[in-house]
């Protein structure tokens, strides 16, 4: 898509500021004024932040930088692992320009692989011929029909034996640098990061490790190819403040946006606390009951039935969660107005042990698709709005203020850049 609207130039940034821009008097790029923007908004108190320039979500110079210094130097969610649990189970990952093989080899490890034959370059596994997922012993590359187990080991080269020196004991598919945090699978191409573990331990100990996700079931999934920039959807997700129109028919009724709160900013995730309407949780907590259509996560105490909860660990690692479920949703930018969605819910395997467990199960999947389909109407038109002449930032409401932790977590990541 092309772009219709420059962002204006903005006001100075604060004193407190450190990102360095071109001396006074030096004209600014479209990219640096971009960049000048997005420092000023993260600069702003809470009480008087407001939300990005319109440059920020349709500039492909700064896609660019997004990918560069966010997608290929930081770890980013591709998977679950309960989502290739047999040997020989795969899964096509895109992230962004990089073809990825998330497997789980005969050995039993799991392995995040390129795509990229060792022999002409070819995908192995190609869109549009090769199923998103499955199982099979070996992948075959269509071109010349080299093969590759799923650990990544060359097993089958027609045709090479007069290529001198050729050992195909010595080749294998590039293997990123992967991880299993709570049952999720993270990639990422900076081979200096830190562990996930080390960066989350907070997450983890605090709020999350009494889910066991390691433990749960992704049930169920649906890819959305969306028309809007990935910050758009990702900002949508981290407020509750939509609640009031977008979801005033499916999540304002049972969590309100009045009421909904937010941890204070922590270095790597934003956390917003969405407590159920206030008879709701009076009920909870006299019965002891979760009130929930599906079976609680194991060892949560009563207090945990009262609300849900979204988390993002940035940049990009979202979840919303209830008692009795978990949707996670992996984002990747395709381009500077577009993205790729994968939403899932993740569940105790319990569950399926249920007589009732299909008809429940079919009832919560309409309903998230429901208030899903919601996002992308709002998402899709607020992309349309960035597109306009007539935008410039507006004023963020307390029930945003993760969007505001976002836009110092991009501030630092700009930052970064320039070191």
């Amino acid at each position: 898509m092309t772009t219709t609207a420059t962002p204006p130039v903005p006001n100075p940034p604060s004193a407190d500021v450190s990102y360095t821009f071109p001396p006074n008097g030096a004209s600014l790029s479209e990219f640096e004024t971009i960049c000048r923007s997005i420092v000023e908004s993260a600069s702003l108190p809470r009480e008087k932040s407001q939300s990005f320039p319109s440059g920020a979500y349709v500039s492909p110079e700064f896609l660019d930088f997004e990918v560069k210094e966010i997608f290929r130097k930081e770890w980013i969610s591709v998977a679950h692992q309960s989502q290739i649990p047999n040997p020989g189970d795969y899964l096509r990952v895109d992230m962004c320009g990089e073809p990825m093989l998330v497997s789980r080899g005969k050995d039993g490890e799991v392995r995040v692989l390129s795509r990229v034959c060792r022999h002409r370059g070819m995908d192995v596994m190609p869109a549009g011929s090769a199923p998103e997922s499955g199982n099979q012993r070996v992948v075959l590359c269509p071109y010349h029909l080299w093969s590759y187990d799923l650990t990544g080991k060359l097993v089958g080269v027609p045709e090479m034996q007069e290529a001198e020196g050729f050992d195909r004991s010595e080749i294998c598919l590039h293997e990123y640098k992967s991880e299993i945090w709570e049952g999720f699978i993270f990639v990422t191409l900076n081979e200096d990061l830190p562990p996930v573990a080390e960066s989350l331990a907070d997450l983890k100990d605090n709020f999350v490790g009494k889910w066991n996700w390691s433990e749960a079931e992704l049930v169920w999934s649906r890819h959305w190819d969306c028309e809007f920039n990935w910050k758009i959807l990702l900002e949508n997700f981290m407020e509750a403040y939509h609640h009031l129109g977008a979801h005033r028919e499916t999540l304002e009724p049972f969590l309100p946006a009045k009421g909904c709160w937010t941890e204070p900013k922590h270095e790597h995730f934003s956390i917003m606390h969405l407590p159920l309407r206030d008879d709701m949780k009076e009920e909870i907590l006299k019965s002891g009951d979760a009130g929930t259509t599906m079976n609680p996560f194991p060892g949560l105490a009563v207090e945990d039935y009262t609300e849900w909860w979204v988390y993002l660990a940035f940049p990009n690692f979202l979840i919303f969660n209830a008692p009795d479920r978990t949707y996670w949703y992996r984002l990747l930018p395709t381009g500077p107005e577009t993205c790729s969605l994968l939403t899932t819910m993740i569940i105790h395997p319990s569950n399926k042990e249920r007589p009732d467990y299909e008809k429940v199960f079919e009832s919560e999947v309409a309903a998230a698709i429901k208030f899903h389909l919601e996002d992308m109407e709002v998402c899709t038109a607020t992309q349309m709005g960035m597109r306009s002449a007539a935008y410039e930032p507006g004023r963020l409401s307390h029930l945003e203020e993760p969007i505001w932790h976002f836009q110092k977590y991009l501030t630092s990541v700009i930052e970064r850049s320039r070191t």
